[in-house]
């Protein structure tokens, strides 16, 4: 059976929908190509290796239900026997060279990374090969030689492994593969083909293709995946066919919107024809007819029939519209019974209604099932029904689908009328099992309703069955946003250090500000060592040991480039002082401020009432968990007889408002009166709805101040404000004109703080004494900075990203009128709206006139700067109100607003902005669950600098949530820094780079509170042996400077066995110098943490430790030692030194036979301080 959609968020929703019922390897989705007809642009490894594993499922008839786009079928595809001779079965001890297993995987469409995160990728690292097949979670496989010694699956986010497996089959990651051996005839082809197009860039690079030595020649493909535009050559090429040919016999296919689904067919022949006949003149393109199945489904019936839409169609086909009827017709010869699906009663989030309706049904004998896909929401729904007369049964997470099997009283009661006895739901999933509701009696239990973890678009009912599914969608009455049924690609937050590359600038801690040139090995005292080799001004160079690795810290402000400092000269000295001075006076005045706000008496606000809970179980999405602890920061806040000030950071559609949303009702449940003030009208426009919204099943009463108001409705706003009879009132700084008067004003919320001029802060400051206070901003702040500050500033950051945030889809590409026609086309298809951005204001006239020429029916308008700033409002609400398809905007694009609907983005001239504005331009799009695009036109390849070359590729290489996204957007963090703190503190951070600016203010709030500074201490380890992490063993500078910098900050053996075992896993066994450097790292910090200052080797096998100022071994315990016998003996008048000298046998033995006996011995020279840490890890 095939379902068909008219796209893809229809396929996935469906899929998702059919969780309930099905196993995963019961149906399949099968999606389609991403990106746009003949663009060249890199496609998803995600999506294509879905079509792989999609499609070869179908081939082998692995599945009896197959889910599709229209798109899906319409593309023709190569023979998936190609995909199969390059699919790799891989077991446990099995022979194989891990080099030539890189190569062949490079030829089926794999890309080779530093660090694998996402689907395609490919990493080798000494004996670990690190693969992320699609369709599976990443793979490791570590070597033994040419023996594949274990093969275990990873984190893509922690990198650490998890199972570990005997077999496994890695399908190529590309569905374009062309055998090396006929690349000779695929060009000759393609010479004959196009006789009159250019040859593409790519060219060369394919007539140079080689075979590699050692491997089969049938076994070694090019793959289409990093080749622009090549996927449709060889489609053209090789043996092709379609997907409906694929089905082993002519399948039952139904249509879930049929005109909708031709509709897109005929979208997409037209996009096909629309672009070909524009490019085939001058490029190579192969016609839509070669590449297309025009009408796979015979559906251009639909439009010559006046009928319904049932009757006009092919006889295998069905439409999902009318359900009954079709049935019906599906099988005359089946006697088996089809139980009619109903709609799910809606109760609109009216709880009392949903009580009564579930009591009723379970006292009828019914089964009901209650069933939302987030964990918060199942959580809620299970509170509301705690204390009523029914047993839970909780299903989180179920592995399985339901089984609803209706009994025989059940379908007698069918055909007799009476009422069932209900359907047993059954799954595989972790039950929490059944929790009593609170009244049930011991004689007679309580009718089990059951709660269940699964997604639905919305519930159904089966009368015949008496069976009730209600998804939180029927319950609360909101639609909400489906989660991605395939991971997004991510990674895990990045701190700026472990992402230092060559070229970056760095402070030293004693030196000042130098630029990282490499990290250099160096031989030393006849012994090799990792250097990072710093430049300074005249081109000075300072080589510092990686054991000193924490006195360097990554430069990180709000300045393009810094000035280098001198080696040798006190400056740098004394800019560090001045700013140590400074932050010392910033954080007394800091902690002034938090005891002044701590000694002042406010209101203590009552704990959750029944209405809040009820309130927030009707929240229809699933909070972050960010979210969740600034929204229970905020709720204790409120219950504190302190006053509150909070600032919550996130960027917008992060959940925010929703934090001021639930603390506003919490604060009128209390008694009090809220405002919120914002610095924009579209702003408080916005927030208005949003309150309204959420507040409208509550007896809340919201109103708003803005200039879009008559002078009779302010009037009247402010009077009521007086009176009590406003409790949440949103506006401007109109809110703080003196007329403005409350009743009871408890709570103030600001939006965009740092946005208001000096005279409102002013008096938004004078309003601020009286009341708790919760500021919102979208700018970013680092989270290091919130550590620091914890306990004298109240901060909450939200920074996890909702879940179902997709990457944008970026195409760097050569300025097209045929691609720029068919991308606002394809936003103003799927009802979206569109940015398209020029930065130079003297052209926008032109411009327009290009729009209005290509597409005559765009609606669109124009912004830009030196507009009026109520024009620059007005335009912007018309726009936000979708009065305009298109605007027509400079760099200025309004941040914080929050503008789901547009998801197009186009750059015009992309090669004159710098990387972290292309950064933050392009997260102005893609704040919804549906797909974004962002287009950066140039004007060619010719005419762009290298520089500007080297950007729009970085944008194109990190096109995740997270990885190079994050790195980017430090700037803008530190930014944010510097408004939180303040314009002086801003110039300090430039002065010595925001990272070491951190760390002096941590130790100055440390010291002002009376706790411990965290001491810089490190033990000088000079030991006879190399002792480094090799290139062949972590090739990746950024990965090794990374692991340098944990080991050399961990504080106990723990952490290093830790560590070290991360790395094992990541990189295989450690040998040589890399064995050698993880017993250097143990002697290290052991030495450290006893107090020795140096440790040095001065023959083989004889070390001197020398005790200074933090040496802390008891007395007693150094007498037992010395007694011991065990190797340890000091000198006559050296009693601040330890000599280490081993029994001769080790001392014949090897080097590192030698340092495991030393580190023995210190772990019994140290066992006293880690008896002392036991009971305070306790």
């Amino acid at each position: 059976m095939l379902v068909v959609t008219s796209g893809a968020v229809g396929a996935e929703g469906l899929a998702l929908d059919l969780e309930l019922f099905l196993s995963p390897r019961e149906f399949t989705i099968i999606p389609e190509r991403d990106g746009i007809p003949y663009d060249g642009a890199r496609r998803d490894a995600g999506i294509a290796g879905q079509r792989v594993h999609g499609i070869l499922d179908l081939r082998e008839n692995r599945s009896g239900l197959y889910i599709a786009p229209m798109g899906a079928l319409m593309r023709r595809i190569q023979d998936p026997g190609v995909w199969e001779k390059g699919t790799l079965n891989l077991r446990s001890g099995q022979t194989m060279d891990p080099s030539q297993l890189l190569m062949r995987l490079v030829g089926l469409g794999y890309h080779r990374v530093e660090r694998v995160e996402g689907p395609g990728d490919i990493c080798l690292k000494g004996s670990v090969l690190d693969i992320y097949s699609p369709g599976q979670d990443p793979l490791r496989l570590d070597f033994f030689d040419i023996e594949i010694d274990s093969i275990r699956h990873f984190d893509p986010e922690t990198q650490r492994s998890r199972e570990t497996l005997e077999t496994v089959e890695i399908l190529p990651a590309s569905e374009d593969l062309l055998s090396l051996t006929r690349l000779p005839e695929f060009l000759n082809h393609l010479k004959k083909r196009f006789t009159d197009a250019s040859e593409p860039d790519w060219w060369d690079d394919l007539k140079n293709r080689t075979l590699a030595s050692g491997l089969d020649p049938d076994l070694q493909f090019l793959a289409g995946r990093d080749i622009s535009g090549l996927e449709d050559l060889l489609i053209d090429f090789l043996p092709s066919t379609a997907l409906l040919d694929l089905f082993p016999e002519k399948p039952l296919v139904f249509l879930v919107q049929p005109e909708e689904i031709e509709k897109h067919r005929q979208r997409v022949v037209t996009e096909f024809q629309t672009i070909y006949e524009a490019e085939c003149q001058d490029l190579m393109v192969a016609p839509p007819e070669t590449l297309l199945e025009m009408d796979p489904l015979q559906l251009e019936v639909l439009e010559q029939d006046e009928g319904s839409p049932s009757s006009a169609l092919p006889e295998n086909i069905r439409s999902m519209f009318r359900l009954t009827e079709d049935l019906a017709n599906l099988d005359s010869a089946s006697d088996v019974q089809r139980p009619l699906l109903q709609a799910a009663t809606g109760f609109q989030g009216r709880i009392s209604e949903l009580r009564k309706a579930v009591e009723d049904k379970l006292q009828s004998g019914a089964t009901v099932v209650l069933t939302s896909p987030y964990h918060a929401q199942i959580q809620r729904i299970s509170g509301i029904f705690r204390g009523e007369p029914v047993e839970l049964s909780v299903m989180e997470d179920p592995s399985g689908p339901l089984e609803f099997d209706s009994t025989d009283d059940a379908a007698n009661a069918s055909s007799s009328g009476k009422s069932s006895k209900g359907a047993k739901a059954k799954a595989s999933g972790q039950s929490k099992g059944k929790e009593s509701g609170g009244k049930s009696r011991k004689k007679d239990p309580a009718p089990v309703l059951y709660v269940i973890q699964n997604f639905r678009n919305s519930g159904f009912e089966i009368p015949e069955l008496n069976l009730y599914v209600w998804s939180d969608h029927d319950i609360f009455g909101r639609g909400y946003r489906k989660r991605n049924r395939f991971k997004a690609r991510t990674s895990s937050p990045i701190e700026s250090f472990l992402d230092l590359k060559e070229g970056d600038f760095v402070v030293h801690i004693n030196h000042g500000v130098g630029k990282f040139l490499k990290l250099e090995r160096v031989k030393a005292a006849g012994r090799e060592r990792d250097f990072l080799v710093l430049e300074y001004a005249e081109q000075d160079r300072l080589f510092v040991p990686l054991d000193q690795i924490s006195l360097v810290q990554k430069y990180a402000a709000p300045t393009e480039k810094p000035r280098l400092d001198h080696l040798g000269r006190a400056s740098f000295k004394k800019v560090r002082q001045r700013v140590e001075e400074r932050i010392e006076e910033f954080a007394e005045e800091l902690l002034k401020i938090y005891a002044a706000r701590m000694s002042r008496k406010g209101y203590a606000y009552p704990p959750d009432s029944p209405w809040q809970e009820e309130f927030e179980a009707a929240f229809p999405f699933e909070e972050t968990p960010d979210q969740i602890t600034a929204i229970e920061s905020v709720k204790q806040d409120l219950e504190t007889p302190r006053p509150m000030d909070r600032l919550v950071c996130g960027d917008v559609g992060y959940g925010k408002t929703e934090v001021a949303i639930r603390a506003a009702f919490k604060a009128v449940m209390g008694g009090k009166q809220v405002a919120v003030i914002c610095p924009t009208t579209i702003l408080a426009l916005q927030h208005f709805k949003n309150f309204k919204e959420r507040y409208s099943d509550f007896p809340v009463r919201v109103d708003w101040i803005s200039r879009f108001r008559t002078r009779k409705e302010i009037t009247e706003t402010k009077e009521k404000l007086q009176q009590g009879e406003v409790d949440v009132v949103i506006g401007t700084h109109a809110l703080l004109a003196k007329d403005i008067k409350f009743k009871n004003l408890g709570l103030l919320i600001v939006d965009e703080e740092q946005r208001f001029g000096v005279t409102h802060k002013e008096a938004l400051k004078k309003m601020k004494a009286l009341v708790d206070v919760l500021t919102l901003t979208a700018t970013p702040i680092p989270r290091t900075l919130h550590l620091s500050l914890t306990g004298i500033r109240d901060l909450s950051i939200i920074q996890t990203p909702p879940r179902d945030r997709r990457p944008v889809q970026t195409y760097v590409m050569e300025d097209s009128d045929t691609v720029l026609v068919e991308a606002i086309q394809r936003e103003m298809e799927r009802g979206g709206q569109i940015f398209y951005l020029h930065n130079r204001i003297q052209d926008l006239d032109a411009v327009a006139s290009r729009i209005e020429q290509l597409m005559p029916d765009v609606s669109f308008t124009t912004l830009h700067g030196q507009m009026d700033e109520d024009d620059i409002e007005n335009i912007l609400l018309d726009f936000v109100n979708r009065k305009y398809d298109l605007l027509l905007t400079t760099a200025i694009i309004e941040n914080g607003i929050d503008m789901p609907n547009v998801n197009t983005l186009i750059v015009d001239r992309a090669d004159g902005f710098g990387l972290s504005q292309l950064y933050q331009i392009r997260g102005r799009v893609g704040r919804a669950s549906r797909q974004a695009y962002a287009y950066f036109f140039h004007p060619g390849k010719h005419i762009l600098t290298e520089q500007a070359q080297k950007r729009l590729n970085t944008l194109l290489e990190y096109q995740e949530l997270g990885s190079g996204f994050k790195v980017a957007m430090r700037d803008l963090e530190i930014r944010g820094a510097g408004n939180l703190l303040g314009k002086e503190q801003s110039g300090d951070i430039m002065d010595v780079g925001y990272e070491l600016y951190i760390k002096f203010l941590d130790d100055a709030v440390r010291r002002l509170k009376g706790e411990e500074v965290p001491s810089d201490f490190r033990c000088a380890v000079n030991l006879k042996t190399d002792f480094y992490l090799p290139d062949d063993y972590i090739p990746d500078t950024r990965q090794k400077i990374e692991f340098y910098k944990r080991f050399e900050a961990a504080i106990d053996l723990e952490e290093v066995e830790a560590l070290a075992a991360e790395m094992e896993d990541r990189f295989g066994e450690p040998i040589g110098p890399a064995r050698q450097f993880v017993l250097v790292e143990k002697i290290r910090t052991l030495c450290s943490y006893a107090g020795f200052e140096s440790v040095f080797e001065e023959t083989a096998g004889v070390i001197q430790l020398e005790a200074g100022e933090h040496f802390r071994i008891p007395p007693e315990h150094m007498i037992k030692v010395l007694k011991s016998g065990k190797g340890f003996r000091v000198k006559p008048g050296k009693s601040d030194t330890l000599y280490f000298e081993p029994a001769e046998v080790i001392k014949k033995a090897g080097l590192e036979e030698r340092l495991a006996a030393f580190l023995s011995t210190l772990v019994e020279l140290t066992a006293p301080l880690h008896a002392q840490k036991e009971p305070a890890a306790g």
